[in-house]
């Protein structure tokens, strides 16, 4: 199995992937990983992980630049590369940590897979009729999926699967209509990409828990999401509407400074600083060691 996952080359996204790759190792997977690393204009950061460094995307589409792109045309790379066909690949997103393995459900068929439901991806909310109405061939709009990242998916499909994904994206992108009606962002694009793909190419998705998001109060799922900030009360879960007093934030994090005391959040958010605790420790100890030298 492959695990993989798209990123740019930002400090932000770095520690991120850090801090991934360190608790991937953990769990003993066996499995590689590899960023998928797009440029940016930061200086060129070191991964630990395996690294393709791939193109941007960003500006593929008319319109203002959407970074979200990045993650198909990521994707099309790397599927596009040599490899067994027969291959299991897990496609995460970068924001998150390991708690245990996730199993290899292979060999997969071809016209199936794995992923995460989402419900802001329910086909019957407004804005998303509209994304499947303007962008998808009718004879596929039925079989439209409410699914994404993280997503289980044979290698061998996904070398066509990827690649409309990424033409799939880049229209909804581009179309002003979705734009607007996706938050006016057009975030979702690379969401409404895959979803739209996989049901014109007839791969259906069995629905499958691989994650818990920050907030949860669950370590039920193998992956923890830190999409939200944790707030300094645990017992409550980040909202727009609910955003103060923060415990701590991907947003606002600076590596490798001293996350809060895990004791101070619910039980997936003490995992998550227990875990940035032990890799803050390792990565000022190798400081130390240069130093010293």
């Amino acid at each position: 199995m492959q695990v993989i996952f798209s990123c740019e080359d930002k400090t932000y996204l770095w520690w991120q992937a850090e801090l991934l790759h360190y608790t991937f190792l953990k769990t003993g997977m066996r499995a590689g990983l590899t960023a998928l690393v797009a440029p940016s204009s930061e200086p060129q950061h070191i991964f630990s992980c395996n690294t393709l460094h791939v193109a941007s995307y960003a500006d593929r589409c008319s319109g203002n630049p959407l970074m979200v792109l990045n993650k198909p045309g990521a994707f099309a790379e790397w599927a596009a590369l040599d490899g067994p066909r027969d291959e299991t690949v897990l496609i995460v997103d970068p924001d998150s940590v390991f708690l245990r393995s996730v199993p290899d459900l292979g060999p997969i068929p071809g016209s199936e897979a794995y992923s995460e439901p989402h419900d802001y991806m329910a086909v019957d909310i407004p804005a998303n009729k509209l994304v499947i109405e303007r962008h998808c061939k009718p004879a596929a709009r039925a079989d439209v999926q409410p699914v994404g990242i993280y997503i289980l998916v044979n290698r061998g499909s996904l070398v066509e699967l990827a690649r409309l994904w990424l033409e799939r994206s880049i229209q909804i992108a581009s179309d002003p209509v979705c734009r607007e009606a996706l938050s006016g962002t057009g975030w979702l694009s690379d969401m409404w990409g895959y979803a739209i793909a996989a049901a014109e190419l007839g791969i259906h998705h069995h629905l499958r828990g691989f994650s818990q998001v920050t907030g949860s109060h669950s370590l039920e799922r193998p992956i923890t999401h830190y999409c939200y900030p944790l707030l300094a009360d645990p017992a409550r879960r980040w909202t727009p509407e609910t955003q103060i007093p923060l415990l701590w934030s991907k947003w606002h994090y600076q590596p490798w400074s001293n996350p809060p005391h895990p004791a101070a959040s619910c039980c997936e958010g003490a995992n998550l600083l227990e875990q940035l605790g032990e890799l803050v420790r390792i990565k000022k100890a190798q400081v130390a060691e240069l130093t010293a030298r």
